[in-house]
């Protein structure tokens, strides 16, 4: 059964303390391969070719209706891979846990960095989090001398803590009394050991917080808006509202508004509909639009989303991006609905901001609104990363498309199965988006908005 088709960012040594994943970003120049024995890489190559053929019956048997449909056409290395699993969970010094055993050898299916197998568990929790319903502490980190903020979701316990991307977590424990400093892989250790935990945070030249937080069902928020005069994040249980949360920006003029979107997925499209709305509620008429580290998501939310920005579209469903597949087919993806008109003017300024880490979706709004007259060229602000010992401002370039399979056991595979083309026909896969002179932004990958905002 094929799902929703996705755009977004790529597998991650990332694992977390939110949306079940916690995050270790790679950068452009950051290699993807790690040194292995010489014995543990013939095992790892018998895996792959072992996983290989059990992906066939995978394909065949569970996306067709059942293994025993399949058995019939079952060749003979089929048949010995059954065997072989079979010797391993029977014979082996050890006990040996089946279903260990059959997800590593599914996942040597993720045929590039963007496929992902999942065990049912997993796949049900992939579902929720599509949903906005997320479970746990609702951050990520990376690690510096002390485990350091990359991802906050909006309305999990740690934001409604007060914690912020690129603040750091100085010293944990299980109450404000026993606080205790440690590595930051002790820091995630303790978090996921424990359903509650007191910490120390703050950014580097700020004070710091002390705050308990607890793990939790919570709907996860992936928008937030911001202008001169006032700060407003969602909040709620199921129903969530956009709520003001704090002062204006001084960084911004009394025209301008601020929208952060962070992941096209959840009820995004809604929340960024609000935000739209707050904005011309409250007279603003051009927008800063960041979409740094914003690593992608659903089609579906990017038209949805696309919708709104579309200045010189016309129609009620404008083309925002066509996928072409390997036999040369094509799918037209169209925005739901076209109104530019009811929040900017004819002479609004929309500004985008991006790094290293905006990828996929994120990449096609910026197409699409490119290849509408939206924005142009210098209206793109890039962060300057090292590529190749090499300072350039690129997004990421992921100019293709996933869709998941499910398997009647609950099992899937998501495998990438198009190319992403814009508007006029551009595809930006391994590419990017450029930023030349005055739009390389020289920043730290965690900077806060506003001191992004002040050297552009």
């Amino acid at each position: 059964m094929k799902q929703e088709d996705t755009m977004s960012e790529p597998k991650k040594n990332k694992p977390t303390m939110s949306e079940s994943e916690k995050e270790n970003e790679p950068t452009m120049s950051e290699s993807a391969e790690r040194s292995e024995p010489v014995s543990a890489k013939k095992r790892k190559t018998l895996s792959i070719v072992c996983a290989v053929l059990l992906g066939i019956i995978f394909l065949c048997g569970g996306f067709l209706g059942g293994w025993y449909l399949a058995l019939g056409r079952f060749d003979e290395r089929a048949r010995d891979l059954i065997w072989l699993a079979e010797q391993a969970e029977e014979n082996y010094y050890k006990e040996v846990d089946g279903d260990k055993l059959y997800d590593e050898l599914f996942r040597a299916l993720e045929l590039d960095k963007y496929c992902s197998y999942y065990n049912p568990a997993d796949y049900d929790r992939l579902v929720d989090e599509s949903k906005g319903s997320n479970e746990g502490y609702g951050v990520s980190f990376v690690y510096e001398d002390y485990a350091r903020i990359s991802r906050v979701v909006y309305n999990s316990p740690c934001e409604r803590a007060g914690m912020e991307t690129g603040m750091y977590i100085y010293r944990f424990g299980e109450s404000a009394e026993t606080l205790r400093e440690g590595t930051p892989g002790e820091a995630y250790d303790f978090l996921c050991s424990h359903d509650s935990a007191a910490l120390e945070f703050g950014y580097a030249d700020g004070e710091k917080k002390i705050g308990t937080v607890t793990r939790e069902n919570y709907a996860g928020s992936y928008c937030e808006y911001r202008d001169s005069e006032g700060s407003f994040r969602f909040r709620g249980g199921e129903k969530l509202t956009l709520t003001q949360t704090g002062g204006g920006m001084s960084a911004l003029d009394g025209k301008t508004a601020y929208l952060r979107l962070t992941k096209f997925d959840g009820k995004a499209a809604e929340e960024f509909e609000a935000c739209l709305k707050k904005m011309k509620e409250r007279g603003r008429t051009d927008l800063v639009l960041d979409l740094r580290s914003n690593g992608g998501g659903y089609l579906s939310t990017l038209c949805e989303i696309a919708a709104h920005l579309l200045k010189n579209a016309e129609g009620n469903s404008p083309l925002v991006a066509v996928a072409r597949y390997r036999d040369g087919k094509t799918e037209e993806y169209t925005a739901d609905g076209n109104d530019y008109g009811t929040y900017f003017t004819a002479d609004s300024r929309i500004r985008v901001l991006g790094d290293e880490s905006t990828a996929s979706a994120s990449e096609a709004l910026i197409g699409a609104m490119l290849d509408y007259g939206t924005i142009s060229e210098d209206d793109i602000y890039l962060r300057v990363s090292t590529y190749n010992g090499q300072e350039v401002a690129k997004t990421y370039g992921k100019g293709v498309m996933q869709s998941t399979f499910t398997a009647p056991g609950g099992r899937a595979l998501r495998l990438t199965v198009a190319e992403i083309f814009w508007p006029k026909g551009n595809s930006i896969h391994d590419v990017g988006i450029r930023a030349y002179g005055d739009h390389m932004v020289h920043a730290e990958k965690l900077m806060r908005a506003e001191d992004f905002l002040r050297l552009i």
